[in-house]
């Protein structure tokens, strides 16, 4: 099937993967086997849509990183003299379906695909709503279905079971993801064309991101606006910059407000405006964890160690960078293979000035901003809205490219 109904298809089935993926729970069939993601109960169907549009994908090398990546892993665990679990094999597969899902939600059409974001995006806003205000069953069913666990049992509760600040975790089960993941709502709504309605939806997604408290948001936040006064200072006049920054300061006052009860609690956000971010257990844990990891990249710093996820698991440890943790995995080859991701894209995308354009640098300056301090990658809906934001800027270039053949 190919042709204005094969891509009529393939989006309500990427609308589908988008909905599950954001809105309900992974299948977990068994608590010692990882969960089911609906991304992987869809691969052989995305699979057979990609085949039998072969010839409309992208083969830009941009398209193959992943695939040459998924080689790279597979290589770096064969050389390694260390136990490999099949955990480890799943990081190989990890990347192949990465590049299936980029070519899979390249043949979307996308016109169609647009009319079902904002209902996505108010199903997410209704449960985010709903569980911050403390709704028991649902919280309950967070907790429980959708990764919540502590997150969720001591929301708005300190590790004594005290009242304190709220961190918004929804269905994403960390604050952080959480924020990410209304990250990207806010960079669709993102106001290049300053009016109301733009304005509405860009501050109300920014809302939610503040309420989830997390301080890698805040960074990515601040690192965008800094971008664009610095290389884009020309897409709003004085006035409707005003507009953004005063919007957005209202907006962060009106999240900290409603997360700390009408300031009653320290915020989580505090440290960040009053220096003592360097001095939380937070930080503290990551430095530590990152020097460790250091010494060991030396000791293996071309092809580094491979994935070895036992070593974290035995140790409890959590890299919280992406950038060392992929060096840590795959030495220096992999790191720049896994830069390559971003900085492709990001060439092309800065030189323009269209809206796709400037959209698609925002979306890879908060994952290359946000991998500082997280692993986004490493999440699977955050991933699987990083491969349909590739996608959009293939098709979109594609497109492009026909049209001055």
């Amino acid at each position: 099937m190919s042709g204005p109904k094969s891509k009529t298809w393939v989006t309500y089935l990427g609308v589908f993967i988008v909905f599950a993926s954001l809105c309900l729970p992974a299948i977990t069939i068994d608590s010692t086997l990882p969960s089911i993601h609906i991304l992987d109960i869809c691969l052989p169907i995305m699979i057979g849509f990609v085949w039998m549009n072969r010839l409309q994908l992208a083969n830009s090398y941009g398209a193959w990183i992943p695939f040459i990546f998924s080689v790279v892993v597979l290589f770096s665990i064969s050389i390694q003299g260390h136990h490999t679990s099949i955990s480890d094999y799943f990081e190989v597969y990890k990347w192949i379906k990465f590049g299936v899902a980029i070519w899979f939600f390249s043949l979307l059409d996308y016109s169609l695909f647009k009319r079902f974001i904002p209902w996505v995006f108010g199903v997410l806003i209704v449960i985010n709503s709903i569980h911050f205000f403390e709704f028991t069953p649902l919280n309950k069913i967070l907790e429980h279905y959708y990764n919540g666990g502590l997150q969720i049992r001591y929301f708005g509760k300190d590790s004594l079971g005290a009242p304190a600040v709220k961190r918004l975790v929804g269905t994403m089960g960390n604050p952080n993801i959480n924020a990410l993941l209304f990250g990207f709502f806010s960079l669709y709504y993102f106001p290049i064309q300053v009016n109301r309605k733009n304005l509405t939806l860009f501050f109300l997604s920014l809302l939610f991101v503040f309420l989830c408290q997390s301080r890698t948001a805040l960074l990515f936040i601040f690192c965008i606006f800094a971008f664009l006064a610095i290389f884009k200072a020309t897409i709003w006049t004085k006035k409707q910059w005003g507009y953004l920054i005063l919007g957005t300061i209202v907006t962060f006052f009106i999240a900290w407000m409603l997360a700390t009860s009408f300031f009653q609690f320290t915020s989580y956000n505090n440290s960040l405006l009053d220096g003592t971010v360097f001095h939380s257990g937070s930080a503290r844990g990551r430095l530590e964890t990152w020097n460790l990891l250091g010494k060991m990249i030396m000791e293996e710093t071309l092809f580094g160690h491979g994935p070895y996820k036992e070593y974290f698991y035995q140790n409890k440890i959590y890299s919280e960078n992406e950038y060392i943790l992929m060096t840590w995995r795959y030495g220096l080859l992999g790191l720049l293979i896994y830069l390559s991701i971003f900085l492709i894209p990001f060439r092309k995308l800065v030189a323009s000035m269209n809206e796709m354009s400037l959209k698609g640098s925002l979306m890879l300056i908060m994952m290359m901003v946000s991998a500082m301090t997280n692993n986004p990658l490493t999440e699977r809906n955050i991933e699987l809205l990083f491969c349909i934001g590739i996608a959009w800027i293939f098709q979109c270039y594609r497109t492009k490219e026909s049209a001055y053949a």
